[in-house]
C-alpha cells in the first residue's frame, strides 16, 4: 500500500472538524478511491494531544476486522502531519440518506441497517473500546444498493479500562450519565444507538433540544417524544430498552445481538454479507507503530 501523500490525488473534502480533515482521494497509479484523514500534529503540541489522538485512532482501527467497520489500510507521518488511509464508502452517510428523504425509512429497512450497526458496535465492544461518537454522520453506507453499513471515526474513542467521565461526541446522542459528568461505560454507546434508530424511523430526535443545557435537562428528566402509532410494538420496545436512563436497565450489545426483535434482521445481514466478506478483508497492517514513537521523541528533543 502506498504510504506517501504524493502518490494520491485529492478530489474532495468529505468532512472537517477540530481534530482533522477527511478527504476523498484517488491512488494515482490505478485511480482507486480511498479516504484519507489528515491531522496537523503541531496543534496542542505541548500536551501531545494531537499526536496522542492520531496514534490512538490508528491503534483502534488496527484492532477492528469486521465487515461493518470501515477498513483501515495504512498510516504514516509527513511534515508534522499524520495521514490515515481507509476504504471509501461509496454511498455517503446515514445522515445524508435521512436528510435527502422526505419521509422516514421504512421500518424494515431501518432495522436492517440498525442490525449492522449493532453487529459493528458489538465488535468494537469485544475489543473493550467505547466508540463515544455514534451518530448518523459516522455511519457510512456502501454496497451496490447502499445498504451495507460501515462504522467510522474512532477519533474520540476510548479504552474501557481508562477512566471515562469527560464528554465526547455530539450532545444529541449523549447518554444521561455522560451529560451528567458521571462515570460511563460501553452502555453509553447503546444509548446513542437508540437515538439513531429512533431517528431512522421518525426523521426526528427523541429529545429535540436547542442547546446543551436544555438537552441535559430533557435527557436526564424527561421521557422521549412518543413514537408514531405506525411503529411496531417490537421496535418501540427495542428503542425503549436502549433509551433507559438507568444504565443497569439498558441492554449491552451482547444482549442486543440476541434480542428476539433483531435476530431475524441479523440473520439476514449474515446471509447477505456472507457473499461479500472478501470485500471486507483487509490488508495486513501497513504501519509500524515505531514511526509514531520516533516522531514524538523527535519533538521532545
Amino acid at each position: 500500500m502506498s504510504t506517501c501523500i504524493q502518490e494520491y490525488q485529492f478530489e474532495a473534502v468529505l468532512g472537517k472538524g477540530t481534530f482533522g480533515t477527511v478527504h476523498l482521494v484517488r491512488r494515482k497509479k490505478d485511480l482507486k478511491p480511498f479516504v484519507i484523514k489528515e491531522q496537523d500534529l503541531t496543534i496542542n503540541i505541548a500536551s501531545n494531544q494531537s499526536f496522542g489522538m492520531a496514534l490512538r485512532e490508528v491503534q483502534y482501527l488496527q484492532k477492528m476486522r469486521h465487515p461493518n467497520i470501515v477498513a483501515y489500510r495504512a498510516a504514516w507521518i509527513e511534515n508534522d502531519t499524520s495521514y490515515i488511509l481507509m476504504e471509501y464508502a461509496t454511498r455517503g452517510t446515514l445522515k445524508d440518506l435521512l436528510e435527502k428523504r422526505e419521509v422516514p425509512l421504512m421500518e424494515e429497512n431501518a432495522l436492517y441497517l440498525f442490525a449492522q450497526i449493532t453487529l459493528g458496535v458489538h465488535h468494537i465492544h469485544t475489543k473493550k473500546i467505547i466508540h463515544r461518537d455514534l451518530k448518523p454522520e459516522n455511519i457510512l453506507l456502501t454496497g451496490r444498493r447502499g445498504d451495507v453499513v460501515k462504522i467510522s471515526d474512532f477519533g474520540v474513542s476510548k479504552d474501557i479500562h481508562e477512566e471515562s467521565m469527560s464528554r465526547a461526541g455530539s450532545y444529541y446522542y449523549m447518554a444521561p450519565e455522560m451529560l451528567s459528568d458521571e462515570p460511563y461505560d460501553m452502555k453509553s454507546d447503546v444509548w446513542g444507538m437508540g437515538v439513531i434508530l429512533y431517528e431512522m424511523v421518525t426523521k426526528r430526535l427523541p429529545f429535540p433540544a436547542s442547546d446543551l443545557p436544555e438537552m441535559t435537562r430533557m435527557v436526564c428528566n424527561e421521557k422521549p417524544k412518543p413514537l408514531p402509532a405506525s411503529i411496531s410494538t417490537s421496535t418501540l420496545r427495542l428503542i425503549s430498552k436502549m433509551l433507559k436512563k438507568q444504565v443497569a436497565y439498558r441492554p449491552s450489545t451482547d444482549q442486543l445481538v440476541l434480542c428476539p426483535y433483531l435476530v431475524p434482521c441479523i440473520a439476514r445481514v449474515h446471509l447477505n454479507l456472507g457473499r461479500i466478506l472478501n470485500v471486507a478483508r483487509q490488508d495486513k497492517e501497513n504501519l509500524d507503530l515505531r514511526i509514531f514513537q520516533y516522531y514524538i521523541k523527535s519533538r521532545n528533543q
